[in-house]
């Protein structure tokens, strides 16, 4: 074989080699490339998935939550109203029953000043009963003189200014119609002048304070 045919042959084996070992990177390069092209596909699936999770999902998630927090806050601000109602009731209440004892209190104050003199003045009725039958007797008595029997008058008359300016007056009785509130009735009788149940004598004089009985008149009265 002649040395052209050996280089010949050794370039054709070159030749081979090289095409050999394209084939065999070629060989090794389809595969990584079928490989590659799978990682890509299933990354892609699983970036689309994480945006479907993070967009679609995630709304829907936070719409429940914003509806269930709207609900919750509604559900306390009607709790609230309800409390503030109470409350509110319950201050009205109070102040209700604070304006009564209130009311109440001036009230007993009132009367407790008006009618801080009345068992005082009960107590000098009989001192006016004694004068009054006194001043009587020596009217009738001629021998008694008359500076005398004026005197008494003068005493009578201040002693029951004095009980006027308290709030004392007479009790109406002769004639009247009998009232058990303010009349006394010790017996009945029979009168042709005066009307049936009305007062046919007066044998105690009676008294009021302001409002208030201060002595009830004793009287006789009119049988029906």
């Amino acid at each position: 074989m002649s040395g052209k045919d050996k280089r010949k042959t050794s370039q054709e084996m070159e030749e081979e080699k090289e095409n050999q070992e394209e084939e065999k990177s070629a060989g090794a390069g389809e595969p990584a490339e079928e490989e590659n092209e799978e990682i890509e596909e299933i990354q892609a699936e699983k970036n689309l998935t994480d945006q479907v999770l993070e967009t679609g999902p995630a709304e829907i998630v936070d719409e429940e939550e914003y509806d269930s927090g709207e609900e919750k806050v509604k559900d306390e601000q009607q709790e609230w109203e309800r409390e503030k109602e109470e409350l509110l009731e319950r201050i009205k209440r109070k102040q209700a029953e604070m304006d009564n004892l209130r009311r109440i209190s001036k009230k007993e104050q009132n009367e407790a000043r008006e009618y801080a003199l009345h068992d005082f003045l009960s107590k000098l009725l009989p001192v006016l009963d004694n004068l009054e039958r006194g001043l009587e007797t020596a009217r009738s008595d001629e021998d008694v003189p008359d500076s005398y029997v004026d005197g008494l008058e003068m005493i009578y008359k201040q002693l029951f200014q004095v009980l006027e300016q308290e709030g004392v007056c007479l009790v109406e009785a002769e004639d009247e119609p009998f009232d058990p509130h303010c009349h006394h009735a010790v017996m009945e009788v029979e009168s042709e002048e005066v009307e049936p149940g009305n007062v046919a004598e007066v044998l105690q004089k009676g008294y009021w304070h302001r409002d208030r009985i201060l002595r009830p008149a004793m009287v006789k009265v009119c049988r029906e």
